[in-house]
């Protein structure tokens, strides 16, 4: 066998890691963007700055998260259309984290895998 099969592959790990770290942090804002959500209506009025802040750092991130997920949302009923603008309901959001987050550990899964010498298997 040559050097470079048996050699481990740290890169691999180091990717691994990483998309690890990126789908904790999916679902950390996931996370915090249910809480804004159901305390809102709880706690007083924010100051007036606050609200683009809360807008840019938490509803575009998962406006774009939610995006390749809108035909099947309308088919499931999962978005809300009052007006002009249409958004995920709840439970969208949700599917669309749970599913990126799934993603992102399995192709950690793989990329894992991958980067593991041939004589790791046995």
């Amino acid at each position: 066998m040559s050097e470079r099969a048996v050699a481990p592959r740290p890169l691999a790990g180091k990717v691994a890691r990483a998309l690890h770290v990126v789908a904790a942090l999916l679902a950390a804002h996931g996370l915090l963007l249910w809480l804004v959500d159901t305390l809102h209506d709880r706690l007083p009025a924010p100051p007036d700055a606050i609200g683009p802040v809360l807008f840019w750092l938490l509803a575009v991130p998962a406006l774009v998260l939610t995006r390749p997920f809108i035909p099947l949302f309308w088919k499931l009923g999962l978005m809300n259309a009052p007006g002009w603008f249409a958004w995920p309901k709840a439970l969208g959001v949700a599917l669309a984290y749970g599913s990126w987050i799934a993603a992102l550990l399995a192709v950690a899964w793989l990329v894992r895998l991958a980067g593991r010498p041939p004589d790791a298997e046995r």
